[in-house]
């Protein structure tokens, strides 16, 4: 099943407010000031428990409203908590994951997803060792500057990693455990809104390769969600494209009645030629 693994979005209302609302996420979380504090955010804290980091939320600088980045295990509540108590906010970063245990399930997803990838011209990365032990195992799909991009990796080296010195933990990692994952950067402000309405396994839909390869892997059918700037001809092209649209009967007919197309392209050349002369002698006259 789909789910959040990141949700990070500005949030219009008050820092405390925000802050209040994501502490529900652990029974026991406190605040600790963050040391740093990015992209021109003047303050900030981090929701801590047991477990480790449950969000972060920085405010003030140059922004008018706080920013709630929230990740990880706690991504799936978190973002439950501001959908329904701080419904108005903009999303600017949304991972969306699935995660497969079964036997060879990263060679056989890594196989669907080079495979669209070459059909699709999409451009592909690699991190990992993929050539001796093949643990931690990453493949990308898209650019790191794009709207949308897919992760899959080797999750259960990930795990293993992470609970080194936990033996309980450990030996709950399934031996097999690879994660798909689709990272969209809604670019437009319509976009970040929707973005912050819809469920997980629609923003997968924001690419047309995504589609592709989610219809492959999970045999669904998912609608576009347009996450980036959409696409507008230039004044010409559309000025072009409306006279087609408009005259292209008429254009048919009049090349039919001149002989052929190659005809009627020096006849609209004289006309044009005709029709500035016509305009200098008025202009003379007046």
């Amino acid at each position: 099943m789909a789910r959040f693994d990141w949700y990070q979005a500005t949030v219009r209302a008050h820092p405390r407010v925000v802050i209040d609302c994501l502490k529900a996420m652990g029974s026991r979380a406190v605040e600790e000031d963050c040391k740093k504090v990015p992209h021109g955010y003047a303050a900030g804290v981090r929701l801590v428990d047991a477990d480790g980091l449950l969000a972060q939320v920085w405010w003030g600088g140059t922004h008018l409203h706080p920013h709630a980045v929230i990740t990880g295990e706690t991504a799936v509540s978190g973002a439950e908590l501001l959908r329904a108590h701080l419904p108005d906010h903009s999303v600017t970063r949304a991972d969306v994951c699935i995660d497969y245990a079964d036997a060879g399930a990263y060679d056989r997803l890594q196989g669907i997803a080079l495979s669209v990838a070459r059909d699709k011209g999409v451009k592909v990365g690699t991190a990992g060792d993929h050539l001796l032990t093949f643990k931690g195992r990453t493949c990308y799909l898209g650019a790191p500057s794009s709207h949308t991009r897919l992760r899959l990796y080797d999750k259960a080296e990930e795990l293993r990693q992470k609970f080194a010195n936990d033996l309980n933990r450990l030996l709950q990692v399934p031996d097999d455990l690879t994660r798909l994952e689709c990272q969209v950067r809604p670019q437009t402000p319509v976009a970040k809104l929707a973005a912050s309405t819809v469920e997980p396994m629609a923003l997968m839909g924001s690419a047309a390769w995504m589609r592709e390869l989610m219809r492959q892997v999970a045999d669904v059918e998912l609608l576009p969600f347009v996450a980036g700037q959409v696409w507008r001809q230039a004044d010409d092209d559309r000025a072009y494209a409306a006279v087609l649209a408009q005259y292209g009967g008429l254009l048919r007919r009049v090349a039919g009645d001149l002989g052929g197309w190659d005809v009627l392209g020096l006849q609209l050349r004289d006309d044009l030629m005709q029709r500035d002369i016509d305009e200098q002698r008025i202009k003379g006259r007046r």
